[in-house]
């Protein structure tokens, strides 16, 4: 028999905020992990994609705050999207309370969170590296908070959060340290067992991934995997496809080609701008861009609702990564769609893909996608430019010519100069003989260019 939050105490008006997010039941980490944390104990939790365990750290760390049983809430998540994530859910939980909920993440400008943190923050979502950041510039008063989740803790790990999590730790002492990961062995165990002494722990057995999710293989060379792209999303008659890629060089090429084909689509990896990406997402998700191209920064973590196609484009590295890729379809009893491309690199790969179930076999080759060269990058980059971001993989950059930076000022120089009829510095003739700088190169040994005139004029004389 399922459990409804109306089942389990805490405060009404967390209860109202659920109901307006049209939250009825709870999931079985919501239901065994809401009332551990309220009664104060620590919690670690093992739990897959899409559990629900927002909500279950959420609620409970809300009702302590509205019960003064907690001083400040702080939430450390490995990325940024992750973290606007977890803030707008908690944002929506707490829509009639009066707690402040707030986000620090890097890749945009530190002002305005500066500002936010002049208040009182009952509850901050945050990365490590930025937390660090104001930390260390005093922005923080760090003894406000008391009680610290660690959200997605492995993928922190992964990425290399390590120290900046124990110094963060160190730093704060909290009271209760909450951790929620996909494993609890290896590095994970190892944090636990020193900041963690004393925890409840619940393990989520059933994996939810791939319950309701359909699998098609589909072996496809090289060269055919954007004509078999361009038919999955022609039939997908406008429902939301995210796509994968391995690169960000991909990601970008593929999203220019979709645009010209004229698709609505977007895409985000690493070199994005916080803003951009945080457009990108906001876009798919409303329906506004029917594709979503991504690397694996999307992989974890992120809710998007109804998406009923995930494409593999390229095979991911490991089965962990492929599990949570295709995990984002099939969510909330939906049917979802994962369709991997195999091509023959992929095969020299270790299998990390499911057996493909009753969704279908490897359909037969059909018409290919025809391009000039074998290679589509190279087809692709010999075309005119596109515009990118800054500091983007193929911008040309070209080694400094000292002559040339001082080419304009120089020009300008002249420009001035000729207008008068006094006599020209030496300098400036130089200039002037020269077209643009003396054979010195501009304002280099002007004592020997002074000289070399001086000589010139005495003869003169």
């Amino acid at each position: 028999m399922s459990t409804t939050f109306d089942d389990l105490n805490f405060d009404n008006r967390l209860k109202t905020g659920l109901k307006n997010m049209n939250y009825v039941n709870t999931t079985e980490v919501q239901a065994k992990t809401i009332p551990l944390m309220i009664e104060g104990n620590n919690v670690i939790c093992k739990s897959f994609t899409g559990s629900g365990k927002t909500l279950a750290f959420g609620i409970p760390l809300s009702d302590r705050l509205l019960r003064h049983k907690s001083t400040g809430i702080l939430i450390l998540g490995p990325t940024r999207e992750l973290v606007v994530q977890v803030r707008n859910e908690l944002v929506k939980l707490n829509r009639n309370t009066d707690l402040r909920i707030e986000a620090v993440y890097g890749g945009h400008g530190i002002g305005a969170e500066i500002l936010a943190l002049k208040r009182k923050v009952d509850v901050l979502c945050a990365t490590p590296g930025r937390l660090l950041d104001h930390i260390r510039n005093r922005n923080i008063n760090t003894k406000q908070f008391d009680t610290v989740i660690l959200d997605e803790a492995d993928r922190m790990l992964d990425m290399g959060f390590i120290d900046d999590m124990k110094e963060i730790l160190n730093i704060l002492n909290p009271v209760n340290t909450h951790l929620f990961s996909a494993t609890l062995d290896g590095s994970v165990a190892k944090l636990i067992d020193r900041y963690i002494p004393k925890y409840e722990e619940i393990i989520i057995a059933e994996e939810i991934i791939g319950k309701n999710i359909l699998e098609k293989h589909v072996d496809v060379k090289k060269e055919d995997k954007f004509q078999h792209l361009l038919d999955v999303v022609k039939n997908a008659h406008s429902k939301k496809v995210l796509v994968f890629v391995s690169t960000k060089r991909y990601a970008d090429s593929l999203t220019e080609k979709l645009i010209n084909k004229g698709i609505n689509v977007a895409s985000i990896h690493g070199d994005k701008s916080q803003m951009y990406r945080e457009m990108a997402l906001r876009d798919f998700k409303s329906g506004r861009k029917q594709v979503l191209i991504a690397t694996d920064v999307a992989a974890r973590g992120l809710q998007i609702d109804n998406v009923e196609y995930v494409v593999n484009y390229d095979a991911a590295k490991d089965a962990d990564t492929h599990k949570h890729r295709i995990g984002r379809t099939g969510r909330m009893g939906k049917i979802g769609y994962a369709i991997n491309f195999i091509s023959e690199q992929d095969h020299d790969r270790p299998k990390v893909t499911r057996k493909q179930s009753i969704f279908g076999r490897a359909r037969p080759d059909q018409k290919h996608y025809e391009i000039e060269d074998e290679d589509i990058m190279n087809r692709y980059y010999n075309q005119k430019p596109v515009r990118r971001e800054r500091n983007d993989f193929d911008r040309e950059r070209k080694p400094f010519d000292r002559n040339k930076s001082f080419g304009n000022r120089n020009r300008r120089s002249l420009n001035r100069d000729s207008t008068h009829r006094g006599p020209q510095s030496p300098d400036s003739r130089g200039t002037h003989r020269d077209g643009l700088h003396n054979e010195h190169g501009p304002h280099r040994d002007r004592n020997h260019t002074h000289n070399r005139f001086h000589k010139r004029d005495n003869r003169k004389h």
